[in-house]
């Protein structure tokens, strides 16, 4: 970058050399110029003000000053026993150089504040004997055993107030020219390089203070760069210094913390306010001067990026040793040694890693995802922080008054001048060779694009322009004749240089823009190729380094007793609660998860959408990773090898440049030799930084975006990295690099990266170490990290290729090297392994979230495999042989859908009942998955497989109702709802399972125990306990409505669901008025249907209530079955399960045998015999004859006679009496002779004929009687507690002659028995963000994905809204029947807005519909709010609500059995009192607590959409009606939204969002899953009804529907019950409906 440019290193070593030849008093004896100074110089520290008041100096003339300057001068060379003096000398410098402040202090000479930048560049020049040696010393506090603690504080106090000082004045001085800002800047460059580029001695000066003098060497140059852009010269001169200081591991840590400053700076006005903020420390933010301009801004941040040169030459210990002060400590080593074996060099491995995490927060920042370290406190001696504090007073002096009103107006003046075409004066000549115009925007367009060569050349402000002046630098150096371009002719990546390019000795440049060259011209560039690698070891790293800000020294982490150097140093150090400004932390040795923060981050941010494109990062860091992640590989080795080959040939020495700062490749031949190295820099030692550069270019290609393009040279250069890296070892040990590339390629198979799988082997083999192992062997130094982060990572790539085997099935993957002799593998060899890897990794998770995410990968493949062979077996019913054969082949194998359904059911049905019965969510996704097992349709299904899952889940379910009361938790009752609910699902899909014995008892067992809370039988040989003994505890009231809802799936539906009605419907079609219409015994006069209303309809039925919770409508007309008749009633049957009809008929003989008639001809009767018979006369006696005879007793004269009658009541009497027997005897002495003359008598022969048929029956009570609704009950009067209580009255009568029972009715038919969901399916196209461009997408004239409607119609089946008699996604015009709704509204075919179609999908407990809005729901959606008003509506609304738990059951006074199915006992002495349902306040209304769920289906073009998807905006398209007169609308917050995403390859992507809580997220779709099409109907359906379910269940005021339908007939039983005696009741089945 300034290879044409002189570099002024000579010019510091002179000034170093001869900084103690400026005084005259050199030429005295020390003794006398040690006396002429401290009596001057203490008669000067006298005027300071410092013990006394400040006097006006009594210097006047140059002559004085420079007098007494040439004494101080030598003064700060004295030996450092007289600290007195030296530390009055500074004071008096100090003082004098507010000669450059606004306001000087009164003690400044006259002379000096007239020409202020003169003597101040001579005071700077004079404090270089501060920190030169001494004569006779090597370094100044090197030998601490010749020099007290004392005297080591002492020295530091006063480096540290110089420091200050300067660094002070050139914050706050307006008068600093050009000279005075070089001689400053060369002063702290040579001041570093005295302290700093020794080899580093444990607490030696230079490894006290070398973050302190660094601190303040950066921020200066920084100042600088604002008031007086350094030359090149001295960028060069920096750059050069730098490369002599990388030993030590503060120069990396304060360059990462000014390169964070300066790229928050680039960020802001390179892409503007959207992009993400970079959050730095508060200090570090102030890094940067307020008056930086962007121009000045872009051109400080990229030299100084390129500062330290390629990081991986850290990894070549003989490279940093290069140095003259290395061969000097070589030479004098007491048993030889050579230069790279100094033990400083030991911390080579953590300096790299440090500087590798330094870029790799750079691309963070880039990416929009950095996130700054947690703060560690550190190590600190706190009984110095008062020494502390009174240090920072004493080296502050009063100009601290003027920084605050001189940088704010330097600030004002700045920004005035910056806004000018015509620069200020100090502008002018601040900038002679240096041209900005632009470079900012430039930085912005380019940069943005991939086009490199412009970016680049802006950012070094090559771009060309009409006035660029004749001093702007000139370009790279061009290609040396000896170098050549491998694989990159194609790509513009360097704008005047070759970027990769090879030297004469094989190594790889340093730089991206040329070659960065720290030798002369024939030295080859910097490489990391001839280095070998140490331990992370560092000598004084603390465990959180901080790095130093402008009032610390240098940190150390030894304590030693007493007041050591150490606790010297912590003095100056900042509290111990700062926070660290850098991603750098401590030792190798140290485990905390801190020390690697850009690994396993638990949330990590999500990368910005006006992140840089992958090349643009690229170019700027992509050479030193490539180079970092090959460290210790093949091609590093084979490099190596090849330069110790070239080097055997030179000469064996070592050839050391003249020029600073060169660096010579021609090294012998023992400096190459791994032997010489010491075992703390072997090649491995480096594996912390390499894992963090591999990882680091992860994430710089999972940042890929959709449509991007990569260049081909980066992604062949990165798969060949990823495959070194992801060798696996012998060991079979996972180590950093293989844990940073899992933990930062979870996107990797994602993206649609060209050939990217031809890493899948590789990455299977990484997959097989880290997640089939429970205990997992970590190989680590220097970085530590979660190992569940590392399994989450691992899974998060095995979701991501589960389906590619199934996907591109026979095709071959291809090898990365050009071995011929490896075999050729396809996908499919690879299923087997996946599977297995799957299976193992379940089998030993123990984290909740994995585990929740192997579960839905789980069922992913499982549902693959079954839909593959489907389609498999279609395909191979039309071909012959070979297609057969191969399926059959298939079938076979171990991994086929089959052996997938029993393994995943026998694995998950083992770790529930095992290990995840304690966890809910993990419980609750077990379930789903077997739930969803259960759902598949396998030809070879094992019923003893089916058996034995059922066994399983009920046995779970005893174990989660046997656990102790205080286990008993809403969590757990959940669990067991949920596992209820998964034995009907199995139930329905195998109903031969009730046709075992076994089974069907032990699912009955566990019925009964959620009922009741206890079986009936505890064990098998025990008595069965009646339910009339039992006492009625169950575990919940939520456990008992989940059992009761299964026993009924089992009597009602299992076997028989679909009913004819179709699976839109579990109750009958069929309602009063349906029924009138098929009774023909009503006709009117014209023949028209006499019924004609509901009401009218309703009058025909008599209304009873059983149980409390079943209305039962009985109708006596028959329907149109005349010909037939028989006692009929029609019996509509309304519980909580829905509505049945049933007709039924008294029949005396069964059906098969009533309906048979005789076709014999009929004989006739014989011909009678009309012989008039003589009817004998005969006398009627009363008494037998010989009554007479016998004689009486006592007991005959009891009854009086005749006479006696008549003596005791009158002869009137009897007199009447025997008129009426003559009478009576006359009467029918008359009717014999009329009948003996009479045809039709007895006497004549007649044939008999049937009665006429009866057509008048009261087949009501005959039914009710028939099935014991009539048995009263029998009450015990000796029984005191049965005659009190009230009588338990079988029927309740309904009064149906109220105008709102019909409508009452209507609500009640209105619920429906099932759950029901919505969800809205939207289609994004590529950069839409607004509400009105998604939903425009669905208009006729618009053109999208063919594969999105073919995934439409995989979510259900499309249905007429007209004919639709189940869920509509509409409350207004759901669950009605046939043909009695539905509104005619124009709509194309294809769509499914809810106006005429919608996609509908139900099993027997649930319904979900899909809607894909468009602009007719927000009009209807309109409409509706408007009529929302009304009551009509109102009720409507109310009564689809399935949020709102009802309180009417809270008013019902009698203890009915109100609430379960048969809980009552003949006993009453022994009945509980029964658990009550958890009510509202019955004075306050009932509040939606939880607003329903939305859930949206969201298909992207482009994958990065998600971030801006408007989903507030489209809640007003995705309405259902029920949420008029809810106190609570949904909120954007509340919703569900699945994103799905097509790659190139034909998968899909998968991206779920939802509210944070417990239960937000179902499976089997889980986050960042890639799906084949085949299966994404399912999938999402399933996902969408287990997010449904899982927030029914997470709400406390949830009711099941049974629930609400029983407790909607409990409040139409308060409404229209008649309280009628027992024979009213019986008086009432006599009278005929109206």
């Amino acid at each position: 970058m300034y290879s044409e440019w002189a570099s002024l290193s000579a010019q510091i070593n002179a000034n170093s050399c001869g900084a103690q030849c400026f005084s005259v008093l050199n030429k005295f004896p020390a003794s006398a110029g040690r006396e002429v100074v401290m009596s001057v110089v203490k008669q000067l520290g006298t005027n300071l003000g410092i013990t006394q008041n400040a006097e006006p100096s009594h210097l006047v003339k140059d002559e004085e000053v420079r007098w007494c300057m040439d004494v101080i001068c030598f003064g700060l060379s004295l030996p450092l026993q007289e600290h007195e003096t030296i530390k009055d000398c500074v004071n008096v410098y100090c003082e004098w150089l507010t000669a450059l402040h606004p306001q000087p202090r009164i003690s400044v000479p006259k002379p000096i504040c007239e020409d202020a930048n003169l003597y101040a560049r001579q005071i700077i020049n004079h404090f270089h004997n501060l920190f030169v040696p001494r004569q006779g010393e090597i370094l100044p506090f090197l030998y601490q055993t010749k020099l007290g603690s004392d005297t080591i504080k002492r020295q530091a106090v006063l480096c540290h107030r110089v420091l200050r000082t300067l660094q002070q004045t050139a914050q706050i001085s307006q008068q600093m020219d050009r000279e005075t800002w070089e001689t400053l800047l060369l002063f702290l460059l040579a001041i570093n390089e005295i302290l700093l580029a020794p080899p580093t001695v444990k607490d030696d000066v230079g490894d006290q203070l070398c973050e302190r003098v660094l601190s303040v060497l950066f921020e200066v140059w920084l100042l600088a760069c604002v008031r007086c852009f350094p030359s090149p010269s001295l960028w060069k001169t920096l750059q050069e210094s730098c490369a002599m200081w990388r030993h030590r591991i503060a120069l990396v840590d304060q360059w990462n913390r000014v390169n964070l400053a300066l790229t928050a700076r680039l960020l802001e006005f390179s892409y503007g306010p959207d992009f993400t903020q970079l959050k730095n420390a508060d200090e570090d933010s102030q890094l940067i001067p307020a008056g930086m301009s962007n121009d000045c801004v872009a051109q400080t941040w990229y030299r100084f990026l390129r500062m330290i040169g390629n990081p991986t030459a850290l990894c070549s210990p003989h490279i940093i040793s290069k140095s003259s002060h290395f061969v000097q400590w070589a030479l004098t080593h007491e048993k030889g040694a050579e230069t790279h074996q100094h033990p400083c060099l030991q911390a080579l491995p953590q300096i790299f890693l440090n500087a590798i995490r330094g870029i790799s927060s750079q691309v963070d920042a880039f990416l929009g995802i950095y996130q700054a370290p947690p703060s560690q406190q550190e190590n600190v001696v706190t009984n110095l922080l008062e020494i502390r504090h009174s240090l920072n007073e004493a080296t502050s002096s009063t100009l601290q008054q003027f920084i605050h009103s001189s940088s704010a107006s330097n600030i004002s003046m700045q920004q005035s001048g910056s806004a000018q075409l015509s620069h200020p004066p100090h502008h002018h000549h601040h900038y002679p060779h240096l041209h900005l115009h632009g470079a900012g925007s430039f930085l912005r367009d380019n940069f943005v694009s991939s086009s490199a060569s412009s970016a680049l050349n802006a950012i070094m402000g090559h771009h060309h322009h009409q006035h660029q002046p004749q001093q702007q630098q000139p370009q790279p150096q061009q290609q040396a004749p000896g170098q050549h371009v491998a694989n990159f002719s194609a790509s513009p990546i360097t704008p005047g240089g070759p970027v990769g390019s090879v030297s004469a000795g094989g190594s790889h440049s340093a730089g991206v823009v040329g070659c960065i060259s720290f030798s002369t011209s024939e030295a080859a560039p910097l490489t990391s190729s001839n280095g070998t690698s140490g331990s992370s070891v560092t000598p004084t790293p603390p465990l959180q380094r901080r790095l130093a800000k402008s009032f610390s020294v240098a940190p150390s982490i030894t304590q030693q007793k007493g007041l050591s150097k150490t606790a010297l140093i912590s003095l100056t150090r900042s509290s111990a609660n700062a926070a660290p400004t850098t991603p750098t932390s401590g030792p190798p040795s140290s485990s905390s998860i801190n020390s690697l923060p850009s690994i396993g981050a638990e949330l990590r941010p999500p990368l910005s959408v006006a992140r840089p494109k992958c090349n643009s990062i690229l170019h700027l860091f992509g050479e030193w990773l490539f180079e970092a992640a090959h460290i210790g590989g093949d091609t590093w080795l084979q490099n190596r090898k090849k330069q110790a080959c070239e080097a055997s040939k030179r000469p064996s020495s070592m050839i050391m440049e003249n020029r600073k700062g060169s660096i010579s490749l021609s090294q012998p031949n023992s400096l190459n030799d791994p032997s010489s190295l010491p075992p703390t820099l072997t090649i491995d030692k480096y594996e912390s930084g390499r894992a963090e550069a591999i990882g680091t270019l992860c994430k710089i290609f999972c940042a890929k975006k959709t449509g991007e393009e990569i260049l081909p040279v980066y992604l062949a250069r990165f798969y060949m990295a990823l495959q070194q890296c992801l060798k696996i070892t012998e060991s079979k040990e996972c180590d950093e690099t293989l844990a940073s590339i899992l933990l930062h390629s979870s996107d990797l198979f994602r993206l649609d990266l060209d050939g990217i799988n031809v890493l899948l082997p590789g990455f299977i083999a990484a997959l097989e170490i880290v997640l089939p192992d429970k205990d997992l062997k970590l190989k680590t130094q220097a970085v530590a990290f979660s190992r569940t982060e590392l399994r989450r990572s691992a899974i998060n790539i095995l979701l991501s290729i589960m389906v590619l085997p199934l996907h591109y099935h026979a095709l071959p993957i291809r090898s990365l090297t050009a071995d011929s002799g490896d075999k050729v593998m396809t996908f499919l060899q690879l299923k087997s392994r996946l599977m297995n890897i799957l299976m193992n990794a379940l089998q030993v998770e123990t984290d909740a979230q994995n585990t929740h995410m192997l579960l839905g990968g789980l069922l992913l493949c499982v549902q693959d495999a079954v839909t593959f062979e489907e389609s498999e077996l279609g395909a191979t019913d039309h071909l012959g042989g070979a297609g057969v054969q191969h399926h059959e082949e298939n079938i076979l194998s171990s991994d086929n859908a089959h052996a997938l359904f029993v393994r995943a059911t026998y694995l998950v049905c083992h770790r529930l009942i095992s290990s995840w019965k304690t966890d809910l969510n993990v419980s609750l996704a077990a379930l789903e998955l077997l739930s969803g097992l259960a759902r598949l349709h396998i030809r070879e299904t094992d019923a003893l497989e089916c058996k034995r899952a059922v066994k399983w889940i009920c046995d779970y379910i005893c174990y989660q109702c046997s656990r102790p009361p205080p286990a008993h938790s809403k969590d757990l009752h959940s669990t067991i709802v949920a596992a209820f609910q998964c034995t009907a699902a199995w139930l329905m899909q195998h109903p031969y399972l009730l046709q075992d014995k076994d089974c069907l008892q032990t699912v009955l067992e566990v019925v009964e125990l959620g009922i009741s809370g206890t079986k009936s039988q505890s064990k098998t040989g025990d008595l069965p306990k009646f339910k009339d003994e039992k006492e009625l505890k169950p575990a919940s009231m939520r456990v008992r409505d989940a059992a009761e809802n299964l026993l009924t799936i089992i009597l009602e539906q299992v076997g028989y669901f679909p009913s004819e009605c179709g699976p839109e419907s579990i109750s009958s079609l069929l309602d009063e008025l349906a029924l009138m219409k098929h009774c023909n015994s009503l006709p009117t006069g014209d023949g028209s249907v006499g019924v004609c209303t509901a009401e009218q309809a309703i009058s025909k039925f008599k209304y009873f209530v059983t149980e409390n919770s079943t209305i039962l409508a009985l109708l006596e007309e028959p329907l149109g079955n005349d010909q037939d008749p028989q006692p009929t009633v029609t019996l509509l049957i309304r519980g909580p399960f829905g509505r049945h009809a049933w007709t039924m008929q008294l029949r005396h003989l069964p059906r098969s045998k009533s309906g048979i008639k005789y076709h014999a001809v009929n004989p006739g009767r014989p011909i009678a015999m009309n012989d008039i018979t003589q009817r004998p006369e005969c006398e009627q006696k009363n008494f037998p004859e010989g009554v007479d005879k016998v004689q009486p007793c006592v007991a005959d004269y009891s009854i009086p006679t005749i006479d006696q009658i008549r003596e005791q009541y009158g002869a009137s009497i009897i007199n009447d009496l025997e008129v009426m027997l003559e009478n009576q005897s006359i009467h029918e002495k008359l009717a014999w002779a009329e009948s003996d003359n009479n045809v039709d008598s007895l006497s004549h022969a007649q044939e008999c004929v049937p009665p006429t048929v009866c057509h008048e029956f009261h087949a009501a009570r005959l039914f009710l009687s028939h099935f014991g609704f009539l048995s009263f009950e029998v009450r015990n009067p000796n029984n005191p507690v049965e005659s009190l209580a009230p009588p338990q009255r079988p029927l309740i009568v309904l009064d149906t002659k109220s105008s709102a029972f019909a409508a009452d009715l209507d609500k009640l038919d209105k619920l429906s028995a099932r759950t029901h969901d919505t969800v809205y399916c939207f289609y994004v196209k590529a950069g839409q963000t607004s509400a009105q461009e998604i939903i425009g997408n669905m208009s006729e004239d618009q053109v999208y994905d063919p594969h999105f409607a073919n995934m439409l119609q995989t979510l259900g089946w499309p249905v007429q809204v007209a004919e639709h008699s189940g869920w509509t996604g509409f409350a207004h015009n759901s669950w009605s029947l046939k043909g009695t709704s539905g509104r005619s509204n124009v709509s194309s075919e294809s769509n499914y807005n809810g106006a005429q179609r919608v996609l509908y999908w139900a099993d027997v407990s649930s319904e979900i519909a899909f809607v894909v809005p468009n602009a007719w729901n927000l009009r209807y959606n309109n409409e509706m709010d408007g009529c929302s008003l009304s009551s009509n509506c109102s009720d409507q609304s109310t009564a689809s609500n399935v949020w709102i738990r009802g309180d009417d059951a809270g008013s019902m006074k009698s203890k009915t059995r109100n609430l379960s199915l048969e809980l009552d006992t003949g006993n009453r002495t022994k009945e509980p009192v029964p658990p009550t349902r958890r009510k509202g306040n019955v004075s306050k209304p009932a509040l939606l607590v939880q607003a329903p769920a939305k859930i949206f289906l969201v298909w992207l073009e482009s994958f990065e959409d998600y971030l801006n998807f408007p989903v507030e905006d489209l809640l007003a398209y995705a309405r259902t009606g029920e949420e008029l007169h809810s106190m609570q609308l949904p909120r954007a917050a509340d919703c569900h939204v699945i994103f799905v995403h097509s790659l190139q390859s034909g998968l899909l992507r998968v991206k779920l969002l939802g509210p944070p809580g417990r239960m937000s997220f179902a499976t089997p779709l889980v986050d960042g899953m890639v799906l084949s099409r085949r299966v994404v109907g399912n999938l999402v359906r399933q996902t969408a009804l287990n997010i449904s379910r899982r927030r029914r269940l997470d709400n406390d005021n949830y009711q099941p529907p049974h629930v609400r339908r029983r407790l909607k007939v409990q409040d139409i039983v308060q409404k229209y019950k008649m309280d009628l005696s027992e024979a009213e009741l019986l008086a009432h089945l006599f009278q005929r409906s109206i």
